[in-house]
């Protein structure tokens, strides 16, 4: 039986949410508020990514993501303008896999069973998706982000293409470890051809619903922001073009390729 070493203690971390709920905010430091200005200027890019993704999914939503609530059935009142093209799995994709600065480093199903509803429902849903535990305390957009997402669903399941039934949302989550700023995307899918039944339209999972078994893709991005891209490719790009480095690259190809023999780079000449 393994032992616990004493000196070994996973330091804690304080979370907070912007207003929508897609940017968590994680710190180690809990004894100040005060984050170095280099950190906050990369959770600034963030930001700015966030905001300039969002217009351009507005701006280019598909026509079914947009438009007037004519009947009520959509925002639950008639004559409401709505644009739910951040939750559009297709053209949130398109964003993540052009724009460079997401790097996939893992994905997973997370189903969700619960006997819950309302408000109770939408915080167990973001508290699994996001691995948290909060206990008794509020997430205050949960059910405002659960809400969205299913309306956004239940406007793509009535798509006719085969390729597009797909609700998503994206969490851009900041984290300040032990001084080192860390940030990942989580991206929360949903397929509305199996999916379709758990949402009901209006503000809320239904009442009278006894028991709701929900499955979510879940992937994970490394997100790496132009200002990081800038300032360190250069270092990396001539450390991995170093000789030496080249080198031992090759005495390690050698104990994968025992038949080819470890190549020597070759020396550089100067004129």
């Amino acid at each position: 039986m393994a032992t616990t070493d004493p000196n070994n203690v996973e330091v804690k971390k304080g979370f907070v949410f912007n207003e929508t709920g897609n940017i968590m905010m994680s710190t180690t430091d809990m004894q100040s508020q005060e984050i170095e200005q280099s950190v906050r200027d990369v959770f600034a890019e963030v930001s700015v990514f966030f905001a300039a993704m969002t217009k351009a999914l507005e701006k280019n939503a598909a026509d079914d993501m947009k438009g007037i609530d004519k009947d009520g059935t959509i925002t639950g009142t008639k004559g409401n303008a709505y644009n739910f093209s951040l939750y559009d799995y297709n053209a949130l994709k398109k964003i993540i896999d052009n724009s460079g600065c997401f790097i996939q480093v893992n994905e997973e199903d997370v189903n969700h069973k619960t006997d819950s509803w309302g408000v109770t429902f939408s915080k167990e849903l973001v508290e699994a998706v996001l691995g948290l535990a909060t206990g008794t305390g509020e997430l205050a957009f949960a059910k405002a982000m659960v809400s969205s997402i299913g309306k956004a669903g239940l406007q793509i399941s009535r798509r006719t293409t085969s390729d597009s039934k797909k609700v998503a949302n994206i969490i851009f989550v900041c984290e300040y470890l032990l001084g080192m700023p860390v940030i990942s995307a989580i991206v929360i899918t949903a397929d509305m051809e199996t999916q379709s039944q758990s949402f009901k339209a209006g503000p809320c999972f239904s009442e009278e619903s006894t028991s709701t078994d929900l499955t979510i893709h879940k992937d994970t991005y490394m997100f790496v922001t132009p200002a990081f891209i800038k300032q360190y490719s250069g270092d990396l790009i001539s450390g991995i073009n170093d000789p030496d480095f080249e080198k031992l690259t090759g005495i390690f190809s050698s104990y994968l390729n025992p038949s080819k023999p470890a190549s020597t780079p070759k020396s550089k000449t100067t004129n």
